[in-house]
C-alpha cells in the first residue's frame, strides 16, 4: 500500500500532526499505532483535568478522514534512497503488511523509566509500578493498593494520584524534585518505603503497600534499531529545530525525540511544527 504520508503513533503528538496535515490538504495519510485506539500512553488520564486540551483533541480527531491502523507494531523501517519511497513493515491482528510512503513522521512516544532503571535499593516485592501502569489497572477494575506513595512531578503524577484517591485508596504524594526513594522494603508485597529529602537530607521510613514511581522516559524507538535514523545515547531520535531527522522526508516529534519532554507539555506544538516543515519537504 502506498501513502503520501505515514504517521507512526496515534498519541498526543501523532494526532496533533494529523490534524495539521488535514489543515494543509493532505488526503492519503495513514496513522498507525500498536494500541487499539487513539490516545497513546496517556489516554487513561484524559478524564482528569490535567489533560483537558488533549481530550478535546482526541474527540475532534475521531472525525478525521484518514486511514487508522490500530493494534499494529512497526517491525521494520527502511528509509528510501535517491528519492524512492520509505518502507514500513507492520505486524498486528490484521496480519503483516509492507507500507510505502513519500513522507514519514515518527511520533511513537516513550515509556516511563521505572524503578529498575534507577537501581533503587531493596527487595523486588509486588506493588511497585509506574503511573501509567497504575492507571491501566484502575481502568481494568483493579485497585493497585490501599496505602499508596506516589513519587514524581508533573501532570502525569498528579493525574494518577487523583485517580487513585478517587478509587478509595489512601494516597500520599511526594515531589520528585524534593524527595528520592532510597530503598523499598518487603518480601512478597511492599511494606514500607525509605525516602530522603534531597535538600535537607532528612530520611523517612513509612509504611505503604504500593509505590507508584517513575522519573524521566525511555523513547519508544526500538523499531529503528539497525536503521540509518540517528538517535542519541538515550535512544531518542535526533532532530533539528523543525523536527527533521538526518534522513530526507523523515521527521519526528514528541517524547520519542531529543526535544520531547517527560510530561508531554510540548508534544502538540512540536508535532505541528514538524508536520509543517515535513510537508514543505
Amino acid at each position: 500500500m502506498n501513502y503520501e504520508l505515514v504517521i507512526i503513533g496515534a498519541g498526543i503528538s501523532g494526532i496533533a500532526a494529523a490534524m495539521e496535515a488535514k489543515a494543509n490538504g493532505v488526503e492519503r495519510l495513514l496513522v498507525t499505532d500498536y494500541e487499539g485506539q487513539l490516545g497513546g500512553f496517556t489516554r487513561g488520564l484524559f478524564g482528569t483535568g490535567e489533560f483537558e486540551v488533549e481530550r478535546e483533541l482526541m474527540r475532534i480527531a475521531a472525525e478525521l478522514p484518514f486511514h487508522f491502523r490500530y493494534s499494529s507494531s512497526v517491525v521494520g523501517f527502511f528509509p528510501g534512497e535517491e528519492g524512492h519511497a520509505h518502507q514500513i513493515n507492520l505486524q498486528g491482528v490484521q496480519g503483516s503488511d509492507q507500507i510505502e510512503a513519500k513522507r514519514v513522521l515518527l511520533c511513537s512516544g516513550s515509556l516511563e523509566k521505572p524503578r529498575e532503571a534507577h537501581r533503587i535499593a531493596g527487595s523486588r516485592p509486588a506493588g511497585v509500578m509506574t503511573p501509567i501502569m497504575a492507571v491501566n489497572l484502575l481502568q481494568r477494575g483493579y485497585r493497585p493498593g490501599e496505602n499508596i506513595l506516589v513519587v514524581g512531578q508533573g501532570r502525569l503524577t498528579s493525574g494518577t494520584a487523583k485517580l487513585l484517591g478517587e478509587s478509595g485508596s489512601r494516597v500520599e504524594r511526594l515531589d520528585g524534585t524534593q524527595w528520592e526513594v532510597t530503598e523499598i522494603l518487603g518480601s512478597q508485597r511492599v511494606v514500607g518505603i525509605k525516602t530522603r529529602n534531597v535538600v535537607s537530607g532528612e530520611e523517612r521510613i513509612q509504611e505503604y503497600d504500593t509505590l507508584v514511581f517513575s522519573q524521566r522516559r525511555i523513547p519508544c524507538t526500538f523499531y529503528l534499531k539497525g536503521s540509518e535514523i540517528e538517535r542519541d545515547e538515550h535512544h531518542a531520535v535526533v532532530i533539528d529545530e523543525w523536527g527533521r531527522t538526518n534522513i530526507p522526508l523523515v521527521s519526528a516529534a514528541g517524547s520519542c525525540t531529543m526535544r520531547g519532554d517527560d510530561d508531554h507539555r510540548t508534544s502538540m506544538e512540536l508535532a505541528r511544527q514538524a508536520m509543517q516543515a515535513l510537508l514543505k519537504g
